[in-house]
């Protein structure tokens, strides 16, 4: 457990010094199944993972659009659709470059199964 700790760590060090020098930004997911790091830059990204007690992580990439209704009674209410336009696994350590992403997009990282996208669960 400590060995993969310690390489989860230096793979996000060098995930964060690449991106620093390229003017990148990097998204870090760590959660209780794994480790993913994605490098961003306009869109496109690198999305790696880093650990995962299953071998593999499943992402879902997605957009939110939503919309504020204001009641007559002053308060307002919002709703979101959210539209995945990508899924996918991969093995621990491999990656995948993505091209052509739209702005604002989201991801979720779950070490088994399809992720439930807004909440990534």
């Amino acid at each position: 457990m400590i060995q993969r700790s310690k390489l989860a760590r230096l793979t996000v060090l060098a995930a964060v010094a690449a991106a620093f020098l390229s003017g990148c930004a990097v998204h870090i997911t760590t959660t209780k199944d794994g480790d993913s790091a994605s490098v961003r830059s306009p869109g496109s990204a690198k999305i790696e993972c880093v650990a995962s007690p299953s071998g593999e992580c499943h992402y879902a990439l997605f957009t939110s659009r939503c919309e504020s209704v204001e009641a007559g009674d002053g308060k307002s209410t919002t709703t979101c659709t959210h539209q995945v336009f990508e899924q996918f696994k991969l093995a621990t350590g491999q990656s995948r470059q993505l091209e052509n992403l739209p702005a604002g997009y989201k991801q979720c990282m779950k070490s088994s199964g399809k992720p439930e996208v807004p909440n990534c669960n």
